[in-house]
């Protein structure tokens, strides 16, 4: 597996080609945000790399970042997205609501919503580090397909809430480095001016969808959704 450190004691996996998990090492316990699809035996890795507890939390239910929950004992996932799961799992799973937080030791991470992507999509906010783990709902190619997504009114609530909070970067669930926070003001700024009358239409596994695009300078905004998708 590919590691970085992106600043001390966090590092983005790579579990398979552009799946991104995040490691956060605090001085009581660790943290797990992802894990993937599946492929690796993560907690090997991660049992390998620290020596304290470790949390295991999901940030969203999509299967390339709850393939390997199977390997942990117990995962914290947000309840929304439990039904994304399909089966019931064989490790005890855990809601994990916004408001929630981890003492790592030196570091407290807090769960905030960023409903969007999934209606369950969560973020960890590290505050020392002015660093938010985002997953998939903040990607600079923000998709909402499927039914399992929020309709872009509450992707307004949501980022209009992020944005008023203290980081400066934040890790996405498939880029290999750490995103500006004018990436998730690009998106807010791409909601102002949607127009849903100016949408590409394409067909994305056999499914009739649209893309709408914003630009601004060297910022670029990119929403993708689908007929399932809540309007």
């Amino acid at each position: 597996m590919n590691t970085h450190e992106v600043c001390p004691g966090v590092f983005q996996i790579e579990e398979d080609y552009r799946v991104y998990c995040v490691l956060v090492a605090g001085e009581k316990n660790a943290l797990l945000w992802d894990t993937g699809m599946g492929k690796r035996d993560l907690r090997t890795f991660v049992e390998q790399e620290v020596s304290t507890p470790c949390l295991v939390l999901n940030s969203h239910g999509h299967y390339d970042h709850v393939g390997g929950n199977r390997r942990f004992p117990s995962v914290r996932l947000a309840r929304e997205d439990w039904p994304l799961l399909g089966e019931a799992p064989d490790y005890a799973l855990e809601d994990l609501p916004a408001g929630a937080e981890f003492d790592l030791g030196g570091e407290t991470a807090e769960c905030v919503c960023l409903a969007g992507h999934t209606r369950g999509s969560r973020g960890l906010l590290l505050r020392r580090r002015r660093l938010l783990l985002a997953g998939d709902a903040l990607n600079p190619r923000l998709q909402l397909l499927g039914p399992e997504a929020a309709g872009l009114d509450r992707l307004n609530e949501t980022l209009r809430s992020v944005l008023a909070l203290p980081f400066d970067e934040y890790l996405a669930g498939h880029v290999p480095s750490p995103l500006k926070r004018a990436q998730a003001e690009a998106h807010l700024r791409h909601l102002e001016h949607f127009d849903a009358g100016a949408m590409e239409s394409f067909t994305l596994a056999g499914a009739q969808a649209w893309r709408s695009e914003w630009r601004q300078g060297s910022l670029r905004s990119v929403f993708i959704m689908d007929e399932r998708s809540e309007p």
